[in-house]
């Protein structure tokens, strides 16, 4: 396993006081009642709280100061930052496949770019960590993509950011009804003490013959799997932190046995706003930079100082 920063680090953007559900644009929130902005804000800092807790540690972009982008939350899709061939760190940027979303790439380069970090944009549509799941560490990723209805990043996506992510990879195409991104059926955790990974996946949301292709990358990994009907409760979209292992109140009992047996520590959280009606769970909500190291954060952006959603909010 390829060494990790120490602290892990993630990037999160909080709900402004006004945050309300605008695209609706997955199955969750096609159905979902109107949101409490409020209460998703508690939810959200619950998370960064449990993040810390847990061991790890969250940059806070701040959001837009004047456009509600409602989706910005959801920060998994915020890009990547990687290490280039020398060794400077960059932001690459989404292309987002939903049209009230891509405004959120126009806030958060100028927020990078302020840290001293250059950033880029992806020419294919790619929708960043929710369609790039890491297998062993930062330098092996599993990219996917969708066909169907709910399908976001493209099959195209992969030649041309494969190489620029690096390490060993592969892209699977899974069926986009009802899954729309790769985490909403496929995680993969790790545990310091164990030699290998383990694999929570739901075989019927991948094409024909990409199970068996999968099972061949990661040969040593432990399978389980899960239904249709509990990968949309977000069984694969629960967030590992160190050790701890931080998911919504539905998880599945299969899900749950799993990552117990396999050494983790199960904490679940109450998001019914962020989730239930928003669409996203611990992963969806978060972003790992993996090529960020503890001495680069900047303090006046990092959770554990700030302790409070209203330092970061004005709107």
């Amino acid at each position: 396993m390829a060494p990790s920063p120490t602290p892990p680090i993630y990037l999160m953007s909080p709900p402004r006081k006004d945050w309300s559900l605008r695209g609706k644009a997955n199955f969750k929130s096609a159905a979902a009642d109107a949101a409490d902005a409020s209460k998703a804000r508690q939810e959200w800092a619950a998370l960064a709280d449990a993040i810390v807790a847990a061991g790890g540690e969250v940059l806070v972009c701040p959001p837009h100061p004047e456009q509600a982008l409602t989706g910005m939350i959801y920060t998994a899709e915020a890009g990547e930052l990687y290490r280039d061939a020398r060794g400077e760190t960059r932001f690459l940027l989404p292309n987002m496949a939903a049209a009230h979303r891509r405004l959120e790439a126009d806030h958060l380069g100028p927020f990078f770019e302020a840290l001293g970090i250059a950033t880029e944009r992806a020419s294919a549509v790619w929708e960043a960590q929710g369609d790039a799941i890491r297998a062993s560490g930062a330098d092996e990723i599993v990219h996917t993509f969708g066909t169907g209805p709910f399908a976001r990043t493209t099959r195209a996506a992969y030649a041309e950011l494969a190489q620029r992510l690096g390490g060993r990879h592969i892209q699977l195409e899974f069926l986009a009804d009802p899954w729309f991104h790769g985490n909403t059926f496929l995680q993969i955790l790790r545990h310091p003490s164990a030699p290998r990974a383990l694999v929570v996946v739901c075989p019927e949301a991948l094409a024909p013959g990409e199970l068996e292709r999968l099972q061949a990358f990661l040969p040593d990994a432990r399978f389980v799997t899960i239904s249709a009907a509990q990968s949309q409760g977000y069984d694969t979209n629960s967030l590992q932190v160190n050790e701890t292992v931080i998911a919504p109140q539905s998880l599945s009992q299969t899900a749950r046995a799993a990552i117990e047996d396999f050494g983790l520590v199960v904490r679940t959280l109450d998001l019914s706003e962020l989730f239930l009606k928003g669409g996203g769970a611990p992963v969806c909500l978060t972003n790992r930079l993996w090529a960020m190291d503890e001495g680069e954060l900047p303090e006046r952006f990092c959770w554990s100082k700030l302790g409070s959603i209203e330092a970061v909010t004005e709107a």
